[in-house]
């Protein structure tokens, strides 16, 4: 099946493009324990795409201690993600292709603007991606619309002819709150049969699977 041409390709960066399950689930775990807390690795991994005072509730804190946390946590992690933070395999050639054949990129995520800036700066990548929409662009954050509709209000690209990609639960709940496509990525939590059985259309292994099916205008359902 062909692939729509799309104007427009907005990516999320953690686990779709950046390979930082390892390093956020350490900030996390290290962050809580220099107050004490011995939390369950597994659950903070499992969190990652949402806040991280969510992530602290899932771990079992109060809503306070929560809160204290996910403000500790800011600080403490930006400039180990920035330092860190490494991209999967293909993502740039990837991005290379999507940017010479003239589609306009964009990161969303719930990360301040710098730690997304300063690996894609490192990787010589910063020059593809024309906005990274963080959480001081928008009012509401995924699996709100708001950043969608910041894109697409910037730039005036109509929604029909932007492609929202993701790996988790959350982007895909974004995509469909903005009316925009979906394509998913299995390099998170999500697997390709949960994806399907979600009534994702496009699934793909990585961000570098997606970005040759565009190449090679293909439209593609995976689901192993």
């Amino acid at each position: 099946m062909r692939m729509k041409k799309y104007k427009a390709v907005i990516t999320d960066f953690d686990l779709t493009i950046a390979d930082t399950a390892a390093l956020i689930e350490e900030c996390l775990y290290t962050n809580a324990a220099r107050y004490g807390y011995d939390l369950d690795r597994k659950i903070l991994r499992g969190g990652i795409g949402m806040t991280a005072e969510s992530i602290y509730l899932d771990a079992g804190c109060s809503a306070p201690e929560a809160k204290r946390l996910h403000d500790e946590y800011i600080p403490y992690s930006a400039d180990i993600m920035c330092e860190r933070t490494e991209l999967f395999d293909g993502v740039a050639e990837g991005l290379r292709y999507l940017n010479e054949a003239g589609i306009l990129i964009a990161v969303l995520s719930l990360k301040e603007a710098r730690q997304i800036w300063a690996p894609l700066k490192r990787h010589g990548l910063d020059g593809h991606i024309s906005y990274v929409i963080g959480p001081d662009e928008v009012e509401n954050h995924k699996p709100a619309p708001d950043g969608i509709f910041f894109l697409s209000g910037k730039t005036g690209i109509a929604l029909e002819d932007i492609l929202y990609v993701g790996d988790s639960v959350t982007d895909m709940k974004t995509a469909l709150a903005a009316g925009v496509d979906f394509a998913a990525v299995c390099t998170g939590a999500v697997t390709s049969e949960q994806f399907a059985e979600m009534g994702a259309e496009m699934i793909y292994p990585t961000f570098a699977d997606l970005c040759r099916a565009i190449q090679n205008n293909q439209h593609l359902v995976r689901t192993n």
